[in-house]
């Protein structure tokens, strides 16, 4: 890794951790150049870094945003390659699916929290709606196969890929244990979202053992 690039991941990391624990407010470019104590080799960190590599705070708060997007898509696409069909055993894989995701993000608290922030600030928008877009696109097309011919799947899944955001940040503030029974809960509302418009709805409870994911 060269030099640039190491200063570039530093400000990255150090935006993503100030946002997850304080909000933009507390990402200030001071704050960014010297969160974590960090340096490179014969550099001194300062506020000029932002501007030189990325543009601007905003330029590189879009650069944090698609690193986490990226992370996140390929948690939840990561286990939907291992199958052939989604259209056999639906429930049972789409929980294997959701399962991997689900572990994915609650093991990342700090950079799914920065993730959210940034999602639902006016920040989110420009080129880093456009390449969340497509981004999203890719998944809507990996599962639209098992819905039913003119349900609007971009819609359903992101109702679903939002609802499990707002579970994960529960669960964060404690309002929602981090078990299997809350797995479970979670994992039947999202499935109770897409259930009405699949081509082979499964209403039996998923046949999964958590323990057995890796």
């Amino acid at each position: 890794m060269n030099r640039e690039q190491e200063i570039r991941n530093i400000l990255v990391n150090n935006a993503i951790k100030l946002i997850a624990d304080g909000g933009f407010e507390s990402a200030t470019t001071k704050a960014i150049t010297n969160s974590s104590g960090k340096t490179v080799q014969n550099i001194k960190m300062n506020e000029v870094y932002i501007y030189r590599l990325f543009g601007s705070k905003e330029d590189l708060y879009a650069t944090m945003f698609k690193s986490l997007d990226q992370e996140i898509f390929i948690a939840l696409r990561s286990r939907v390659r291992d199958y052939e069909s989604l259209e056999t055993e639906t429930k049972k894989k789409l929980y294997e699916i959701f399962i991997r995701a689900w572990r994915f993000l609650l093991g990342n608290e700090e950079r799914c929290r920065c993730y959210v922030r940034y999602y639902y600030s006016s920040y989110f928008k420009d080129e880093s709606l456009k390449k969340h877009n497509a981004l999203f696109a890719e998944i809507v097309n990996e599962f639209s196969h098992i819905f039913r011919d003119g349900a609007d799947v971009a819609s359903i899944m992101h109702s679903v890929f939002t609802a499990l955001l707002d579970f994960a940040i529960r669960v964060y503030n404690g309002e929602l244990k981090d078990c299997e029974s809350t797995e479970r809960h979670v994992f039947n509302v999202l499935y109770c979202m897409m259930m009405t418009y699949l081509k082979t709805p499964d209403n039996s409870e998923a046949r999964v053992s958590i323990t057995t994911q890796n």
